[in-house]
């Protein structure tokens, strides 16, 4: 197969990408499924409402060698929606009516009971000689039409019309080509720099296959991928495994995240965990319940911001809070014993810091937090300066505790006693 035919090029078009009122999540969507269909994303391009920049997109598509396009947004029945009259003028065609296209969006309207607008009968205008992608789910079609050998697709850029438009005409349009399956593995880590993961990288050889790394906010995702065979992807991921050499900082190994393996692990030993917050402000809580069947394991959490909620709520002493402060190992210890204690829970988490912009002191700098986790067999403390601002502090300590509870789910005892 000539390699041109699995390289796709995406571009989304709406001037509220480009200067940031909406997330461009279409893209990152559309990546993945051609992903897993075999394709790579040669380019992916926002562009604003402009004739002048669409032209400069198409020039570069047409001097890369593309040969399959993909243009998200603009099909709508307002002024800024460009997309039919930019496509129909490159490719040198008229815009045609369709009827039967302006039928299903009065349909679409009556079944809502909504006055039909006239100013949608622009949506039945497509390209001459195009196919007609019919839109399921919303009013404005999509079309197919090739020009110069290249195949251009257009989608709305609502996420769910584009997401049905994709998976019912696009997917097994690509399906056809017969592209390489794409093996992949995806190994998320906790407890390693980016800068040790890339000395780490540098003694691998991966032959042919290719790696990505990515931070999120509880890991580094690391993904090795070939077109070559599951085999050799298996070889390789055994080499970056030896090369890592300590297997606790691996998360998982099949896309499950910190939350998800925190619970599959209390599940199996049919324990449950609580959490003490105080400058996380019930941040590792919001962590835990987001995942679907969270009840099996956590219990619940208190957001203990002020001292009188650690006495009284977590019976922290008031002889400890007075000679240590409140950010110290000594309370955020008794944090988490308190938790533990209240809602009768083996595991507990717990956090005590400065998260700013002030507040900070010589001795509690902005940054500090001490974490800790309650355990059977003890409670644990740590404590780390963290880099970023106020919403940056609160993620990077409540995941790091989680992922020291993690390891000492593991019985890896990562914290000092």
């Amino acid at each position: 197969m000539n390699q041109t035919k699995n390289k796709i090029a995406v571009i989304c078009l709406g001037t509220e990408l480009t200067q940031g009122f909406t997330l461009n999540t279409n893209a990152h969507w559309i990546s993945g499924r051609l992903r897993e269909l075999g394709f790579d994303t040669a380019y992916r391009v926002t562009l604003p409402d402009s004739a002048e920049a669409w032209d400069a997109a198409w020039e570069m598509i047409r001097s890369a060698g593309i040969t399959t396009v993909i243009i998200g947004g603009g099909l709508g029945p307002t002024s800024d929606d460009k997309t039919r009259g930019l496509v129909a003028k490159t490719c040198g065609l008229k815009l045609v009516y369709h009827p039967e296209c302006e039928e299903h969006i009065k349909d679409w309207f009556a079944s809502r009971g909504k006055p039909y607008v006239e100013m949608n009968r622009v949506q039945a205008y497509i390209p001459e000689g195009a196919t007609v992608l019919d839109n399921p789910v919303g009013t404005a079609p999509g079309f197919r039409v090739t020009k110069d050998g290249i195949t251009l697709f257009t989608i709305p850029g609502v996420p769910s019309e584009a997401k049905v438009m994709f998976d019912r005409h696009i997917a097994p349009w690509l399906h056809s080509l017969g592209a390489p399956r794409l093996y992949t593995r995806e190994t998320r880590l906790s407890g390693i720099s980016e800068a040790r993961l890339e000395e780490i990288i540098r003694t691998v050889d991966f032959g042919k296959t290719s790696w990505s790394s990515l931070p999120v906010k509880d890991a580094i995702v690391f993904r090795i991928y070939t077109h070559e065979s599951g085999e050799l992807l298996g070889k390789v991921q055994a080499a970056f495994e030896k090369a890592l050499g300590d297997e606790s900082v691996i998360v998982s190994r099949d896309g499950k995240n910190m939350v998800q393996v925190i619970m599959d692990l209390l599940r199996a030993k049919g324990e449950k965990m609580t959490s003490a917050e105080s400058c996380t402000g019930g941040l590792i809580a919001s962590e835990m319940v987001s995942e679907a069947g969270s009840s099996d394991v956590f219990e619940g959490g208190i957001v203990a911001y002020q001292n009188e909620i650690k006495r009284t709520l977590l019976r922290v002493p008031e002889s400890i809070l007075n000679k240590y402060g409140a950010v110290s190992e000594p309370v955020v210890r008794a944090m988490a014993e308190g938790a533990s204690e209240a809602f009768g829970c083996p595991w507990a988490v717990a956090t005590s810091g400065v998260a700013g912009p002030g507040g900070g002191t010589s001795e509690t700098p902005v940054g500090l937090v001490w974490m800790a986790v309650k355990t059977p067999y003890g409670t644990f403390a740590e404590s780390e300066i963290f880099p970023g601002d106020r919403a940056q502090v609160r993620e990077k300590s409540a995941y790091r505790v989680l992922n020291q509870l993690r390891l000492a789910i593991l019985n890896k005892k990562a914290l000092a006693l």
